[in-house]
Order: structure tokens, then sequence, then C-alpha cells
């Protein structure tokens, strides 16, 4: 299946997780992927053995372009020199999908069963600082690459939709800040055909959730949210659901593709805490 091998891609915060598996997914469609993140064969992020260069690897093997490009994407500059070398090598962006999101990293001091004035203020940070506003910073540098293809997407990855919550305060306002985000770019982006969709993967397992012994109550794969970007990166009448918050499994109805293993996971709500 090469049906997406015309296009430039960024997976954000690609170096596991949600990230790895849309880039392989992207990858497995033909396109060219920039993958991005902090963990690298030089350094890896929280004693984590997941790199960029292992997922631009597995973007090539499977029939794409995969190039690993080092970004920390709170920081502007790295953001800014990250967009230059997609603009020298490429002019233009078709797919920027954001990926990012510093909640789960063990560095963080644990906030489990706390409520919202019992948790320690770097978890603020952590969701709203490596999260919404890596997002922001990341798309607001991008628009005038994604403004440069005939019919560009931005998927910004959420848990839950609008009209969900979770039982951690910062976790809520950080998934519902990017769907609110989504929303307005959704807007203001239209009349350049840039649409901007939030999209709600289930209970996935991703390298943490395996490690830390929940793999078989994951009810999805990683390659299930990747087959959903492509499936929307396909869309001819993408601009049509820009705006919205639109769950994996309800996408994989609409544009009748599975999980890995034939499947298709149905949707679920966020437990609280």
């Amino acid at each position: 299946m090469s049906s997406l091998k015309s296009k430039i891609a960024v997976v954000t915060g690609a170096s596991r997780g949600a990230g790895r598996g849309i880039a392989y997914e992207l990858g497995r469609a033909g396109a060219t992927v920039y993958v991005t993140g902090r963990s690298t064969q030089e350094g890896s992020t929280d004693d984590r053995p997941e790199t960029i260069e292992q997922t631009a690897s597995g973007v090539t093997a499977r029939g794409g372009l995969g190039i690993a490009v080092r970004c920390d994407h709170t920081d502007p500059d790295d953001i800014n020199r990250l967009v230059q070398q997609i603009h020298d090598q490429h002019g233009r962006i078709d797919l920027l999908v954001n990926s990012v999101f510093g909640g789960p990293e063990a560095s963080l001091p644990p906030g489990q069963d706390k409520r919202f004035w019992e948790r320690p203020p770097e978890h603020w940070d952590a969701m709203m600082v490596a999260g919404p506003k890596a997002y922001l910073l990341t798309t607001r540098a991008a628009v005038p690459l994604l403004q440069q293809s005939l019919a560009a997407l931005i998927v910004n990855l959420t848990s839950f939709s609008p009209n969900q919550t979770a039982g951690n305060l910062y976790y809520d306002l950080a998934m519902q800040s990017i769907n609110r985000m989504t929303c307005v770019m959704g807007q203001e982006l239209r009349t350049s055909r840039v649409a901007s969709i939030a999209l709600c993967p289930g209970f996935m397992r991703t390298e943490r959730v395996v490690d830390a012994g929940f793999g078989n109550h994951a009810t999805e794969t990683t390659a299930y949210v990747g087959r959903a970007v492509v499936a929307l990166a396909q869309d001819p009448d993408i601009l049509q659901r820009t705006g919205q918050a639109l769950f994996v499994s309800e996408l994989s109805r609409d544009y009748a593709f599975t999980d890995q293993d034939g499947t298709q996971p149905v949707s679920f709500r966020v437990a609280t805490e």
C-alpha cells in the first residue's frame, strides 16, 4: 500500500507509544515521515530504550521514508530548526501529528489517587507544557508549511471527547485544552484548506503499559490509532470534520479499518482516579 507516497508528514513524540504506532502506519502507506522527539541514540528520556532513530528505521522498513530529528517541542528554537529543515528539504507539510506528552514520565513526583490540591506542582508543567503548549508551539511554527499543501491535516492526539471528564484535574485540563485548541484551529485554518482533528484512541498496549504489567488489559495496539490517521489523511472531504474530536473506534467503522488482529475495539470512557 502506497496511498500516501507523495505526502510529507511530521509525527511528534514518535520515539514510542502512539507516536511510534502512527509513524509506522504512515510508513506502511508510503509517506515520508519526520520522526521527532527527545529520545535519541545519544540519550533517551526517562531511561527508556526506545529512540526516534529506531522509529525512523521502522518507517523506512515498512515502505516509507523515516527521517529522525531530535526536537524538544517545548523549545521554540528546536521547533524552528525542525521546520526550517523541512522547508529546505521539502517545502511543505501535508500532515502534522502532535503526540508529545510529559505526563507519564517516571521522574515526576507520584500523584496517584491525589486530589488537585494535593498534587505536586510539577504535574501542571508535565501535562500542560509538555502537552497543549507543545502542540500549540509546533503547530504555530508549522502553519506556513501546512499552507503550502493542497490539502493539509493537523491531528492532535487527545484522550477523550469534550463531554467527558477525568478524575485528575490537571490531566483533564490538558486534554480539554487540546480539544478546544483543535476546534478553534479548525475555524481559523479552514480558509487555508488545513483541517484540524482531535483524535481519541482507546487503552493502547504501549511500551509503558506493557512494562507496567497492564498489557493484557489494554484494548488495542498503537497500529489502530495509526490506521485512523492514515484514513483521515486519505479523506478528500476531511474539511467536513475539521475542529472535531473523533474516536478511533468510530472512525474504524466509518473508514472500514481494523486493528492488527482484525477486530474493531469499541470506544471507552476515561476512568476517574
